[in-house]
């Protein structure tokens, strides 16, 4: 059970990441339709993030 539970952690410290990441490329590329995808992913995996260590604990 713990290692599925840490997978999840993966799985949205990932999801956190690819969003950074795209806002980061939007704004230094100056493609704002990225950022504006981009922003919403890596809030969700912020949101999904305290979740699952709220579940884990």
């Amino acid at each position: 059970m713990t290692q599925n539970q840490n997978s999840n952690l993966g799985i949205w410290r990932a999801v956190v990441l690819i969003g950074a990441v795209g806002v980061a490329i939007g704004l230094i590329g100056k493609v704002p339709l990225l950022g504006v995808v981009a922003g919403p992913v890596a809030i969700i995996g912020v949101i999904g993030l305290s979740i699952a260590r709220r579940n884990q604990s």
